[in-house]
């Protein structure tokens, strides 16, 4: 009887731990979520990545709403589906920045060109 009862408490408390491991889980990458759109956010994802950061942020609700129903997989599951949109979205962002900043190389190079041919036919 003492055996059983021993047993029942062990299994009790092994499934409780696991329900931490997995809230802790869920709120960690919740919390990464968050902080991959800001970061997004300020390279300028909101006006060169809506779509990407609109999908994380949806995602990002998503996990929320799981993890007030205590579904702590299907929490972190969509947190780092908004993780991974977010990382999108700032990877979008950078690259249109860059590919913006090459043109406006492009066009100074062109414009020193010009200027060195016109001092150059001067002489």
């Amino acid at each position: 009887m003492k055996k059983t009862s021993y047993i029942l408490i062990i299994t009790s408390l092994m499934l409780s731990l696991q329900a931490q491991a997995g809230r802790s889980e869920a709120n960690k990458a919740v919390d990464q979520a968050k902080a991959l759109i800001q970061s997004a956010i300020r390279s300028d994802a909101r006006q060169l990545a809506a779509f990407e950061l609109k999908s994380a942020n949806d995602h990002l609700n998503t996990a929320e709403v799981k993890l007030t129903d205590k579904k702590w997989t299907s929490a972190e599951i969509a947190a780092k589906k908004a993780q991974r949109d977010a990382e999108v979205a700032s990877a979008k962002a950078q690259a249109l920045k860059s590919e913006q900043a090459l043109n406006d190389l492009k066009i100074v190079v062109q414009s020193l060109k010009a200027e060195l041919e016109r001092t150059g036919e001067q002489q």
